[in-house]
């Protein structure tokens, strides 16, 4: 099971989009305004292999708690 984070930008011009994988892995997504990616990045952890990033990884884990936290206090809501 995958944890979703997704903030709409301040302008409401497009949205961030962060995945917590079960394994810790984060995928980020860019959204455009008409709902399309633009982008997507994923950070994997050290327990397959992978892991180069470990600092940016465990940055990005603490952005999707923080994203998390602001959507229950400020829900995003389109403009």
């Amino acid at each position: 099971m995958s944890d979703k984070a997704e903030r709409r930008d301040d302008y409401g011009e497009g949205r961030l989009r962060l995945i917590r994988n079960e394994d810790g892995d984060i995928s980020i997504a860019i959204i455009s305004p008409d709902g399309t990616m633009s982008a997507g990045l994923t950070f994997v952890s050290r327990m397959h292999g992978g892991g180069r990033s470990p600092e940016t990884l465990e940055a990005l884990r603490e952005l999707h708690k923080a994203m998390l936290r602001d959507e229950q206090e400020y829900p995003s809501h389109p403009r």
